[in-house]
């Protein structure tokens, strides 16, 4: 089994989140292949709107970037881990441009949804309906349910409703702090088991969705925690570079 990881945190191995989605590849079997991209450490520039990929029989951009790079490696994995935060209620910028790109992954739009009538774009290749999607987003929030529907329903768009797995983490600035460790690691130990659970199933159940989903600390706990290290300036420049 071939696992990708789409790092699309700007703060790349210093991630938050991608602690998370480590924590998740760790569930699985002894022998999943694990290989991940720091898409801010690759060049992806702005999709042009020229629909030259939809024209070329082969879907080929005429962009030259890294994009093959990534394309090459979506098409070998079997599993797809879409790993970032979520800043401003959507996809960060480099996550976006990327997504942007995979334009050329879809056949084009001729006017009807797909035959699967769950998207409006069929895929150009039918090995790619084979591939298992896992969204693993947290956020600074203490609930997710308000902040995701937008990035969702662009999710639903994309891959079809039901067609993916969204993993959403709450209060993932805990992680900063240095503070609240045990409940760190029980969330963490979590996040494995489930991980193993979608190696067994390639799905997870309502029950862990929900637990997983469960904050990792009350509302007031994380908002002294949060306060206190924004006042007392322990942010660093590295977490705070630009």
């Amino acid at each position: 089994m071939k696992i990708l990881i789409l790092n699309g945190s700007p703060k790349c191995d210093r991630s938050n989140t991608i602690r998370i989605a480590n924590a998740f590849t760790e569930g699985f079997p002894e022998g999943t292949e694990v290989k991940k991209i720091d898409l801010y450490e690759k060049d992806i520039r702005p999709c042009k709107g020229c629909f030259s990929c939809w024209k070329s029989k082969e879907g080929t951009c005429v962009i030259k970037d890294d994009m093959p790079e990534i394309i090459a490696a979506i098409r070998e994995a079997d599993i797809i881990i879409e790993s970032y935060p979520l800043y401003f209620y959507g996809m960060p910028s480099q996550m976006k441009a990327m997504t942007d790109r995979c334009l050329q992954l879809v056949m084009p739009y001729m006017g009807d949804k797909s035959e699967s009538e769950t998207t409006f774009n069929e895929m150009r290749d039918p090995e790619m309906r084979e591939k298992k999607m896992v969204l693993i987003s947290s956020c600074g929030y203490v609930e997710t349910e308000p902040v995701y529907p937008a990035l969702l329903a662009q999710y639903d768009l994309i891959c079809g409703k039901g067609n993916y797995t969204a993993i959403l983490c709450p209060e993932g600035e805990i992680f900063v702090t240095g503070k609240a460790k045990r409940q760190q690691d029980v969330y963490l130990e979590s996040i494995r088991a489930a991980g193993a659970e979608y190696a067994a199933n390639f799905c997870l159940s309502d029950e862990t969705l929900r637990k997983i989903a469960i904050p990792m600390l009350s509302p007031l706990s994380f908002s002294t925690i949060t306060k206190a290290h924004w006042k007392d300036g322990h942010w660093t420049e590295r977490d705070l570079e630009i």
